[in-house]
């Protein structure tokens, strides 16, 4: 149970670096789609799943 509590951890650390590149890029970006802000809130919702998932796993690993 470690062991998975720590690639959630390492997922979630690694998710959050590509959403501090990604976010202001996408911004930058010309795209008018909508595509960008699609993208930035699948990232968004995808890093609080992952918060959640690190809380839940908190409570196994003690």
């Amino acid at each position: 149970m470690t062991i998975l509590n720590t690639l959630t951890v390492l997922a979630l650390v690694v998710l959050s670096f590509a959403l501090i590149v990604a976010v202001p890029v996408l911004y930058a970006s010309d795209d008018t789609s909508g595509r960008s802000n699609r993208l930035i809130l699948l990232g968004g919702l995808a890093w609080v799943a992952l918060v959640l998932v690190n809380w839940g796993m908190s409570f196994f690993v003690v």
